[in-house]
């Protein structure tokens, strides 16, 4: 008896094992909708990504919170209100932040089924929300894809409490002199991104916000003469976060600037990237095999002893 029932649990082990590895890989060779890279770019200024027109006014819902007193064009885009980290609120535009407004951020989008994340941008869940009205449905596939395939916890590759990258700075270096020095310079100082009182060059960005720098270097830039991605390179994120910690070491044409800092008296729990959900249901099945296994060994003794 004992040994059909220690068989009987192997079986059911193993069973519920490949259902959780099953559960956890389901979709991956699934196609995705989308171009993920154009979404990253979209989601960065989607106005100069699509050449398109110039929205009119505030978003429809940024009189939604009265903190960002920003206005215009930059309220339409997905940047100003979910953060260079996608945490929106949560993460580096928190209340501390002059770019601050209390929109959630995205992570409920990573895995969402590809119909859900466009009744979110299509307005079909808040007509408020609603992009389709502004660019066209192969627009919001590729956001859409983003959004389900590419965001990261950015607490991976930056310290979320001194914006610090955690990268290697010496491996970062190799790789700016092998694929960026030659439109930045040695010193990250041939393209001024400010003005020429106020210059800003790639060592400012780096420090003062490093998510915006992070998604750039994955993503490149939206215009068409745009840098090339680290992501059409195939760089991991350990890759980019080298990079970035090399960045940061480049002189500053601007040390005070200082976009959004980040908040050094209020850290951040760091989450976990794992898929956790397959673990926890064959965590669960397997307790519930030995609990019914122990009731049925106790069944027997006390059968036995009457």
């Amino acid at each position: 008896m004992k040994r059909a029932l220690g068989l009987t649990f192997l079986a059911l082990l193993v069973g519920l094992i490949l259902l959780a590895a099953q559960r956890s890989l389901a979709g991956v060779g699934a196609e995705v909708p989308g171009n993920a890279l154009n979404g990253g770019r979209i989601y960065d200024n989607w106005i100069i990504a699509l050449d398109s027109p110039i929205p009119q006014g505030d978003h429809p819902l940024w009189d939604n919170q009265d903190f960002n007193q920003r206005s215009g064009v930059i309220t339409w885009r997905c940047v100003e209100c979910h953060g260079w980290d996608y945490k929106g609120a949560d993460g580096a535009y928190g209340s501390y932040s002059t770019h601050y407004t209390g929109f959630t951020g995205l992570e409920d989008m990573v895995g969402a089924s590809h119909e859900r994340v466009i009744a979110w941008l299509d307005g079909s869940i808040d007509p408020n929300h609603n992009f389709l009205a502004l660019t066209n449905s192969t627009a919001l596939d590729d956001l859409a894809a983003f959004l389900r395939t590419r965001l990261v916890n950015t607490d991976l590759m930056i310290n979320p409490t001194t914006g610090a990258s955690l990268g290697n700075r010496l491996d970062g270096e190799e790789l700016y002199f092998g694929s960026c020095a030659a439109c930045h310079g040695d010193t990250g100082k041939e393209i001024n991104f400010g003005t020429n009182p106020a210059p800003l060059y790639l060592g400012d960005l780096a420090v003062a916000d490093p998510w915006q720098t992070v998604h750039k270097i994955r993503f490149g830039t939206p215009n068409p003469t745009r840098m090339p991605a680290s992501e059409e390179l195939n760089w991991s994120l350990s890759v980019v976060a080298d990079v970035l910690a090399y960045l940061q070491t480049l002189p500053r044409g601007n040390p005070d600037y200082d976009l959004l800092s980040a908040n050094r008296s209020q850290p951040v729990e760091v989450e976990s990237q794992a898929q956790m959900e397959p673990i926890v249901w064959a965590s669960l099945a397997i307790l519930a095999v030995i609990a019914i296994n122990v009731g049925w060994d106790v069944y027997n003794q006390r059968r036995t002893k009457r």
